[in-house]
């Protein structure tokens, strides 16, 4: 369905209370950590990031339950914001951002409405790409290779999510798994290497990442997966109980890997300011943009 009322939605229960628990919970805690004093409450960069994620949970969840359309205008927001953030990171001449933005938006579209053309939109756009170099001056193959990275990094591997709506038995559903599962996942890697983290994963990449950290990217992944399995499909939920937390785990640590070695190539610590207690969008969202197109191809792997 295109449009519909999120409250009319049988998933829409079960997320409700999942997501009041944990944010209720994760409150409590913030409370507890700053003995109840609200003004330290306020200034805590972990309640700022409390507060993004409640705003994350609304719109996520109020998008995918509202329907296909709701979810594509969530999809191009995510697409446009990311690349214009890209642009900016990668010093993009402005002739360069223009094209990447137009051609951003027609991925997910594209996805949606119309499967082998979104097949064929990265040879085609490539095959047009190569003549911007060679009709302007401004910019060159550098800009136009960096171009082409971001298309392929943020507009069509984000556009993955509408395939996943669209076109695999109960989408809707494994896209609220994957978006609270990522999130938990995230969350999880944050606290136990902070707390436990002994051993570095990448140092030359990203000095803060452990192995340990790792343990806890796969244990926020399986929480979040069993937490919204009513939302699983019921034909394959025991399968993707067992395996689905540990493909999330995986593309949530290969994304950020991925995030930290563009950002220090440019030698930048956040891809932005706007976004209280994390930095840009693209620090947000760089484990969702492996993740999407890595659980894609797995449930297409495993027949769904």
């Amino acid at each position: 369905m295109l449009i519909s009322n999120p409250l009319h939605n049988p998933l829409f229960g079960p997320s409700l209370l999942v997501v009041l628990g944990l944010l209720s919970g994760a409150l409590l805690l913030l409370l507890v950590g700053t003995r109840g004093n609200l003004a330290r409450l306020r200034g805590s960069v972990l309640f700022r990031r409390w507060q993004v994620w409640t705003v994350i949970a609304l719109l996520y969840g109020g998008a995918l339950l509202g329907g296909a359309l709701p979810t594509l205008a969530l999809l191009s927001g995510l697409v446009v914001g990311g690349l214009w953030e890209y642009a900016r990171l990668v010093g993009l001449p402005r002739s360069y951002r223009r094209v990447l933005l137009g051609t951003g938006v027609l991925a997910g579209p594209a996805a949606l409405f119309a499967p082998g053309m979104f097949q064929a939109l990265p040879p085609l756009l490539l095959l047009a790409g190569t003549l911007q170099p060679l009709l302007r001056r401004e910019g060159g193959v550098r800009h136009f290779a960096f171009a082409v990275l971001g298309w392929g990094y943020i507009a069509w591997f984000l556009a993955h999510l509408m395939l996943l709506y669209r076109y695999v038995d109960g989408g809707p559903g494994i896209l609220l798994v994957l978006g609270l599962a990522t999130g938990l996942s995230d969350i999880a890697a944050f606290l136990v290497g902070r707390r436990w983290g002994r051993h570095p994963l990448a140092p030359a990449i990203s000095p803060n990442k452990t192995w340990e950290g790792v343990a806890g990217n796969v244990l926020g992944a399986y929480l979040g997966v069993g937490l919204l399995a009513v939302a699983l499909p019921a034909p394959t939920r025991l399968l993707l109980l067992a395996l689905l937390p540990l493909v999330i785990a995986a593309g949530a640590v290969w994304g950020d890997l991925l995030e930290s070695r563009i950002k220090r190539e440019f030698g930048v610590k956040d891809t932005g300011a706007w976004l209280p207690g994390f930095g840009g969008l693209l620090d947000r969202v760089d484990s969702f943009l492996i993740v999407i197109p890595l659980v894609f191809y797995f449930l297409r792997l495993v027949g769904l």
